[in-house]
Formats: C-alpha cells, sequence, structure tokens
C-alpha cells in the first residue's frame, strides 16, 4: 500500500466515516486494530494492519473477527481513548505513508492514531492531544531511529534524503534527469530512485501513460521531457482534485490479483474496477493472503518466540542494572580509604563516616557492630567483587544481544515461513538453542525438515536460497565453496543466498538476479529498493558462540535489489 492508495483511503474515510462514533475496539491479529464506527446510519469496520508483510489501512467488507484471547496493553489503552469518540479529522501528510485519524469525546478529550504503513517499520500508535505517545502497537527493541516509547513526543517519518517531492517536480527537472540518466535503465526506476513519495507500482504506470511502454529507458524514442510532465499532472491531479477509478489487476493467464490502486492499471492489462478503494485493496488481500492453513501451527511457533524473547529482554535489563551497580565499584574503594584514614578518630559503634575530602563532604555508611578496620574491609571487598562482576558482565551482556539478533532473524522467518516443514524447523530452532524449553521438549537439534531452495539463473548459474536460519547455516557452511559468491540483505535479517561460480565469472544478470531473491526472501521483501551485500564465501565468518546462520562478513560491496520471487521454486 502505496502513499497514493493511502491518499484514496483517507478521501474514502472522509466521506463515509467524519462524525462516526466508535462502537467497538478489537484486535483481529498480534499486529492489528479493527474499530466499528457507526456512521450516517450504517455501521462500518475499518482495519489498521502493521503487520510488516502486509502493512495497510481500508474499510472492511464484513464484520472483523477477535484474533487474540487476551488483550494486550495497546489495545485496553485504545479502547480506554477511542470506545464512544467521534472520528473528527483524518489527515495524511503528502506523499507520505502515514495516516492521522484523530478521534473526539463528548468531554472534548482528544485522541489520534498514526498509522504508518511502511513496511517492516509499520507500525500503529496511540497519541494525546499534546502528540506524546501513549502506546505503539510495535516496540522494535531499539532498532529504530525513531523508537515509539510511551512518553515521548511523537516524530514523524524524516524526509528522504536528496529526493525530491513529487509536487516539486517540473519540466526542467524531466529534461535534467532524461539528460543525465543511463540510456539502459527503465525510466521508472530512476523516478523512484529520485523522488520522494513515488512507488514503483505508481512509476510504471505514470511511464506507461506518458510514453506508452512501462519500460521505457531514457533512448525511448516517446520519451520527452514534456510526456513526463503530463504524467506528472496527471498524478496531481488525481491526489488534489480525486477521481479515483479503484482497479484490480489480473494476471491473464490465471485470473489471479497481482496489484490494486486507486487508478486503472492500464500498463498491467487486464483489470477489474471497484466502487471504492477499500473494495479493491479487500479483494486483493484476501486473494493474495487467504487462509491460513498453518495458523495453528504458526501461532505456536510465535508463543515460543515471544516467550524467548520476553525471558532475553528480562535477562538484558537485569545484566544493565548490575552493570549499572558494578560502574559504582571505584566509590566503594575511596569510602574504605576514607574510613581507614580516619580510623583513629571514629568512636566504637558509629553508623556514619562524615568525612571533608577538601572538595566535598562524603557521609559513609557504617555497621556500627564492626570496627574502622573492618568497616573499610567490608567495602574493599565489595569493590573487589564488583569489580570481578564488571569484568564478566559486557560479555554476558553480547551473548543476550546475539540471541535478540537471533530471535529477530527466526522472527523474519516465521514471517515469510510458507509450509509445514519450514515452521518445524523454526521451532527447533527455538528449542535446540535453549532459549525457550516447553515441558518434555530435548534440546538436541534434529536435521533440518525441509531443503534449501535450488535454483538456475538466467545465466545458467546454480543458486542456492536458504529460507530460514537452520537452512542458512547448512547453505554457507556445507554446500558453498569458498570462492562462490554469497549474498545476504544487509542489516535485515533474511536468506543466505549462494552462487554457485565454479571458478566462473558471475555476470552482473546473475547478480542482480541473485540479489532479488536475496531481497524477496528477507524482512525487506516488501521495500521496493533493498541494499544487498554481496562477496566470496571466503570472506564470511561465523560468529564466535553465534547461533546457527550468524555469521560476520569481512570485506563486501553492496547494491541496490527489487524483492523479486523466483518463477519457479524448486525445492521445498
Amino acid at each position: 500500500m502505496d502513499a497514493i492508495t493511502l491518499t484514496a483511503v483517507a478521501w474514502e474515510l472522509r466521506d463515509l466515516l467524519l462524525g462516526g462514533r466508535v462502537q467497538a475496539v478489537i484486535p483481529p491479529d498480534e499486529y492489528g486494530l479493527a474499530l466499528e464506527l457507526y456512521a450516517r446510519g450504517a455501521r462500518h469496520w475499518l482495519l489498521l494492519d502493521a503487520n510488516p508483510r502486509r502493512p495497510r489501512v481500508h474499510l472492511l467488507a464484513e464484520k472483523a473477527r477477535r484474533g487474540l484471547e487476551t488483550d494486550t496493553p495497546f489495545l485496553l489503552l485504545a479502547r480506554k481513548w477511542l470506545d464512544g469518540a467521534r472520528l473528527s479529522e483524518v489527515f495524511q501528510p503528502a506523499w507520505e505513508r502515514v495516516l492521522f485519524l484523530t478521534f473526539t469525546h463528548p468531554g472534548g478529550e482528544r485522541m489520534t492514531l498514526a498509522a504508518e504503513v511502511m513496511g517492516r517499520w509499520s507500525n500503529v500508535l496511540l497519541l494525546d492531544a499534546d502528540g506524546i505517545i501513549r502506546a505503539s502497537l510495535r516496540r522494535f527493541e531499539g532498532a529504530s531511529a525513531r523508537p515509539p516509547l510511551p512518553g515521548r513526543p511523537y516524530a514523524p517519518p524524516p524526509p528522504q534524503a536528496g529526493k525530491l517531492p513529487v509536487d516539486l517536480f517540473r519540466r526542467e527537472d524531466a529534461e535534467r534527469r532524461l539528460r543525465m540518466a543511463p540510456p539502459t535503465t527503465p525510466i521508472w526506476r530512476l523516478l523512484v530512485e529520485q523522488l520522494a513519495g513515488l512507488s514503483p507500482l505508481l512509476a510504471r504506470e505514470l511511464v506507461f501513460r506518458a510514453v506508452g511502454d512501462a519500460q521505457a529507458t531514457p533512448n525511448h524514442p516517446n520519451a520527452s521531457p514534456e510526456a513526463l510532465s503530463d504524467g506528472f499532472d496527471w498524478v496531481r491531479r488525481l491526489v488534489r482534485e480525486g477521481g479515483w477509478a479503484p482497479a484490480l489487476a489480473l494476471d491473464p493467464a490465471t485470473g489471479t490479483p497481482v496489484a490494486f490502486a486507486p487508478y486503472e492499471l492500464t500498463h498491467l492489462g487486464s483489470c477489474r474496477l471497484y466502487p471504492s478503494i477499500s473494495q479493491a485493496a479487500a479483494a486483493f488481500y484476501t486473494a493474495a493472503l487467504g487462509a491460513d492453513a498453518y495458523a495453528g501451527r504458526r501461532a505456536g511457533v510465535q508463543a515460543l518466540l515471544t516467550a524467548a524473547r520476553e525471558r532475553l529482554q528480562a535477562r538484558r535489563e537485569a545484566l544493565q542494572a548490575e552493570i549499572s551497580r558494578a560502574a559504582a565499584a571505584e566509590t566503594l574503594r575511596q569510602w574504605g580509604e576514607w574510613i581507614l584514614a580516619y580510623a583513629t578518630t571514629l568512636p566504637a559503634g558509629a553508623d556514619e563516616l562524615v568525612a571533608d575530602t577538601g572538595a566535598e563532604t562524603l557521609r559513609i555508611p557504617l555497621d556500627p557492630t564492626l570496627s574502622a578496620v573492618a568497616n573499610a574491609q567490608a567495602y574493599f571487598a565489595r569493590y573487589h567483587k564488583a569489580r570481578r562482576a564488571l569484568e564478566k558482565l559486557p560479555g554476558l551482556l553480547a551473548e543476550v544481544e546475539r540471541d535478540l539478533a537471533y530471535l529477530d532473524q527466526l522472527q523474519a522467518d516465521l514471517n515469510l515461513a510458507d509450509n509445514a516443514g519450514h515452521l518445524e524447523d523454526i521451532r527447533q530452532a527455538i528449542v535446540a538453542a535453549g532459549l525457550v524449553r516447553p515441558p518434555g521438549e530435548r534440546r538436541s537439534p534434529r536435521p533440518p525438515a525441509s531443503q534449501p531452495l535450488r535454483l538456475r539463473s538466467r545465466d545458467g548459474f546454480e543458486v542456492i536460497i536458504g529460507r530460514h536460519a537452520l537452512q542458512n547455516e547448512r547453505v554457507t557452511w556445507e554446500l558453498a565453496g569458498p570462492d562462490d559468491l554469497w549474498l545476504h540483505t544487509e542489516r535485515v535479517p533474511g536468506a543466505h543466498v549462494i552462487i554457485r561460480t565454479h571458478g566462473r565469472p558471475v555476470p552482473s544478470t546473475t547478480l542482480e538476479e541473485a540479489a532479488g531473491w536475496a531481497a524477496y526472501y528477507s524482512a525487506a521483501r516488501h521495500d521496493g529498493n533493498v541494499p544487498v551485500l554481496y562477496t566470496q564465501r571466503r570472506h564470511v565468518r561465523r560468529v564466535p558462540g553465534g547461533r546457527p546462520g550468524q555469521v560476520r562478513v569481512l570485506q563486501a560491496r553492496s547494491l541496490m535489489a527489487t524483492p523479486k520471487p523466483p518463477a519457479t521454486t524448486a525445492g521445498t
């Protein structure tokens, strides 16, 4: 769901729901929030979904179903502040994938839901009238540059550095970009890389309407500044004036949906038009997601992951507190020395030493049952114990951070898992790592129930893809040779991808194809452009003491890739 689609949703919500009263607030699943609003004599269900695999905001065709047995803290606060309130404002910053829904209670209190539809960073936040975060659906555990923590002022997504807003793009900008662009790069890709708020889908439609070919390059005979400028005029007019034509594009061979948008997708051929963008969205997601045949098994694995994460987070907090206490060890040593310095003047049974250091006055607690020397020795003993602890604690904390990173990988694996074998492998990986131990479960690992994916590039190179942590371990350390190319998304959990070279140079077409697969089998699957690292496998090392699939890279290069599923999936 891109920025212009969210704009069409905002138009629809203003038309149908403004002034509507919230009748119910329920959780359809762990990532979602559903609101029942009664507006203009009708009931409507609005879904705000922060699932990184399918972030979206739209009206539902039928009543939302509760998907969680127990209420989360976020849900309790949302119900407290939204139930009975009326939707008073719907606002979207220009060309941003963020929608603000403001609700007003009869007493005048105002609360806002901020729905951020931004791939793996998607979230739903509850803000008070001063813009302070009261609660957030997702926390991101410190990985975000804008940690959505309660009590902090809400910070909107930062502008995309170096990119020109769509509203400011003019004919002279089109002329300059066409003149300076590489002649073989598709125009739509240039526009996405250089303009803020423009999705690949919209960019291809714009180029198709302007030039007649969605994949046109700058040397296309119809590619002119005037044509591109007209295309941008169409986009800006659509956002400014409406005239939406919600459409669902269909695969001509199978009839299955491949994309949806608030405008007719002429570059994709066969389309089905809908009265509203929510109806088009609902049709697309119903077909794309379907019913999860493994929902029960997936929920069981998710429960293990959640329990393991809670255990590690508690361990991390305890270690951090212990480090803070140990860091004060120098004070204990100084107190012991001051007690010795005043030992001859301390009266028996004193419970405190008041010492003038020249710079400050110290008040040092004493055990009245001990002598001055014994009190000093007690402080020295505590000092040495704290120093010994301080030497060990950073290593223990590093182990916890390593295991939390491993859980991030397993969570990404679970989000992408599409068969029972993958789900069982992930469950086994959690248990085998000792991160959580279900009753009666043994820790010894077993061989993966599924095998890595084996593909052939267009140039005939064998490409092997690990689709979860256990497969990643096997792909990198058992199946890859030192001269094979190793690929992985940069700073994002995902697949280890190997290009078997057999001593041959790898052409750029194969490298780009494999990078697209690496991006697709990662937590960044739904992003537009994803940085992918590539290097020879000889430059990859295991993380000392790390979990399966955890590696460090000594040297690598990077390229940008668009996530793309393979045409065939030979292997399970």
